[in-house]
């Protein structure tokens, strides 16, 4: 498995696990994009809830990920619809366990 780290901003990095990318916000994963393309977020990754400086870091991965990958605003809608709000515990389970 080839692992990678990008940092894209301050406090926000991607892990690139082969065909799997998973956003951290700080050092939290939030968000990723899957091997099939498609993308999920975490629903409840801050005691339950949601912080809004981490709601921007996965807008910003989501708008950076149609960028890369192709995608145009216009055929994807609203990141409500794109990206499937999921259990915190699906997007640690992308993660290695020698990673975490």
């Amino acid at each position: 498995m080839s692992n990678r780290i990008k940092q894209l901003g301050s406090n926000r990095t991607l892990l690139l696990l082969d065909d799997v990318e998973v956003l951290y916000s700080y050092s939290t994963p939030v968000a990723a994009r899957l091997e099939d393309g498609s993308f999920i977020r975490s629903k409840n990754y801050y005691k339950g809830s949601t912080s809004p400086t981490t709601q921007r870091h996965i807008t910003q991965t989501l708008n950076y990920w149609c960028l890369e990958y192709g995608l145009k605003q216009n055929q994807i809608g609203s990141w409500n619809d794109v990206a499937e709000l999921v259990d915190q515990s699906e997007i640690e389970n992308l993660i290695p366990c020698f990673i975490k």
